[in-house]
């Protein structure tokens, strides 16, 4: 019987079957690659992300991307980056495994700051991306940018001031219901220390003794009426104890009060800036005129470089952490996969070494050679070991950028020393036009050049932002019919200048930041309308100020007394009780002193602390 090798009826449909997918997957696969790859990109960036052409090589184990553009999340009028082709080359062995490891990543047609023909959409939901985007933008709110005010002076205005809306008025109210618990406090504690009665039982004693005669008590009678004593003597001393811990905490409490008492002052001078901006007087600080001009414009780009930090700690995080992700899409409990990264293995995300050499020459605006460099770009770094390194470089004299700096360290290797920092240089370049907050003079700066130095220690933020021009252009909104005197006065002085010089910085904790922003403009506008004005605005101070005064101190001159009786109350109390104590253990000394007048030396006195 012959022996049949193979079972074409079985064979025949399984082929097909294979066929059928084969052409699935060749009509589809790249499309939905592409579909997905957008998708993703969109929500790890936060903007919208396009991609026109995707061709996967199965062969050679890369993909080839064209036309992708990124969306800036902060201006979806225009885009982020734009490149003509990017192409990709994968470790098939890691791919293998489902890890994505970059061999080699190359870039051409690479664009910045292109306009969109169509705005980019807005990416919302609760992804960590648009959580970032909404972090950082009320990071930026703590700022407290002022505006120029340049309104007309009028002295003869009578400031009406409401009580509940002065910081001083408020603070003394609260302190002031913290002086009377604290007394209520002292009262509850003096109560349960229950001194009169130790006393009192003490002195008992001490009559008692007076009483009776050594020699008709004997020597028994000698020992009970000691150890009576010494008894009484060591209650006395625990008493003394709890009178000295209450001493120690009444001078806490008291210290409290008093410190408090100071943040009145801080609070008036609040108080003082907040009538004078009832006022709207304007302000002859040159570091409030350089943060009006410029304080803005400032606090975009540190948020912007704070954005891109907070993904790159998010996406890159320090230690074997296990990550989660969504699972995929059911019917039914999609569910999340987690993932525990274990030591010596593929990371799940890796770029070894991306390099880029591209030159763009003719009549293009960005023409010039570019270099960069990405190293150790990974979702792991504590597998990888080694910071992420970053470095683009560009030079082309005579174009729209004459050249281009830019540097980035992103150590998350270790938990706990997380650092990240990053440096930018660009000469020779068109720096944006923007409005003045509050005037509505547009400030052209022409073509100049612009640091960004930016770091992130943990949650200790450092930066600084500085512009430098001689094309200034200034021009005044359209909208404004007519400026006022004092417009007039700081239109004159800013429209003479050509150069610019502009220096912000930022430092502090997240939570905590502090903004510095000089210029060459501060100090020329603070002299100009100090010479003009200020006489007029000085008087409008000594009035503000005299307002002011008047509304809390009836508010605070009830709440100083408060404290100061507390303060002497507590102080009074203490002393009474600790004389009682002393003169109740002198007598009770005493009486030991007589008992123990006849009795042999072996017998000790206790030693009582005085």
């Amino acid at each position: 019987m012959a022996v049949k090798v193979f079972r074409w009826k079985a064979i025949g449909p399984l082929a097909l079957l294979l066929l059928l997918l084969g052409v699935l997957l060749w009509l589809f696969a790249e499309p939905v690659a592409k579909d997905t790859t957008e998708e993703v990109g969109t929500e790890l960036l936060g903007t919208q992300v396009d991609v026109g052409t995707l061709d996967i090589k199965a062969g050679e184990a890369s993909v080839d991307l064209g036309a992708l553009q990124i969306a800036d999340p902060f201006d979806l009028d225009r885009n982020l980056v734009e490149a003509a082709e990017i192409r990709v080359k994968l470790n098939p062995v890691a791919l293998a495994e489902k890890k994505f490891v970059v061999e080699s990543f190359r870039l051409s047609g690479m664009r910045f700051g292109t306009e969109r023909k169509t705005p980019a959409r807005p990416v919302e939901g609760e992804g960590f991306a648009p959580q970032a985007l909404r972090s950082v933008r009320q990071w930026s709110q703590q700022f407290d940018v002022p505006i120029l005010q340049l309104t007309p002076i009028d002295t003869i205005k009578q400031l009406v001031l409401n009580p509940d809306q002065l910081t001083t008025v408020r603070s003394a109210q609260a302190l002031a219901a913290r002086a009377d618990s604290a007394r209520r406090g002292l009262d509850q504690s003096f109560q349960q220390l229950d001194v009169r009665g130790t006393a009192d039982s003490a002195r008992t004693l001490v009559e008692r003794l007076r009483a009776t005669n050594p020699r008709t008590l004997g020597l028994d009678g000698t020992r009970r009426a000691i150890e009576d004593v010494r008894a009484t003597l060591k209650r006395l001393e625990e008493a003394k104890q709890r009178v000295a811990t209450l001493e120690r905490q009444a001078k806490g409490g008291v210290g409290a009060l008093t410190s408090g008492l100071e943040t009145l002052d801080a609070a008036r001078k609040k108080d003082y800036a907040f009538a004078r901006s009832l006022l709207q007087l304007p302000s002859f600080s040159a570091p409030e005129i350089g943060e009006a001009f410029f304080g803005k414009v400032s606090i975009d780009r540190f948020q912007q470089a704070l954005y891109y930090t907070e993904l790159a700690r998010h996406y890159m995080p320090a230690g074997l952490l296990p990550t989660k992700d969504p699972g995929p899409q059911r019917l039914r409990a999609s569910g999340t996969s987690v993932r525990f990264p274990k030591e010596r293995e593929w990371p799940k995300f890796l770029v070894q070494l991306a390099q880029l050499d591209l030159a763009i020459g003719g009549d293009n605006p960005l023409r010039g050679a570019y270099e960069a460099v990405v190293q150790g770009l990974t979702s792991d770094p504590s597998l990888y070991g080694k910071p992420t390194l970053v470095r683009t470089s560009r030079t082309a004299e005579g174009s729209a950028i004459a050249s281009i700096d830019v540097r980035a360290v992103i150590d998350h290797v270790r938990p706990g020393r997380v650092r990240d920092s990053a440096s930018a240089r660009l000469r020779g370049v068109a720096l944006p036009s923007f409005t003045i907050p509050g005037l509505l003079f547009q400030l052209r700066p022409g073509t100049g050049a612009a640091d960004l130095d930016f770091a992130l220690r943990n949650e200790q933020v450092s930066g600084r932002w500085s512009i430098g021009s001689d094309q200034v252009a200034w021009a005044l909104d359209s909208t404004r019919k007519r400026l006022n005197d004092l417009e007039q006065i700081v239109w004159r002085v800013v429209s003479g200048l050509k150069q610019l010089l502009v220096d912000a910085r930022v430092s502090g904790s997240l939570r905590a930041p502090r903004l510095s922003v000089s210029s060459n403009l501060d100090r020329a506008i603070a002299q100009r309308l100090e010479a003009v004005i200020g006489e007029e605005v000085a008087k409008a101070e000594k009035m503000v100020r005299a307002k002011v005064d008047s509304v809390v101190a009836d508010k605070v001159a009830p709440v100083r007394r408060q404290v100061s009786q507390v303060r002497t109350q507590a102080e009074q109390r203490v002393a009474v009780e600790q004389q009682r104590l002393v003169e109740v253990e002198q007598q009770l000394q005493a009486e030991l002193k007589r008992l123990t007048g006849g009795l042999a030396p072996e017998i000790k006195l206790p030693k009582i602390g005085l």
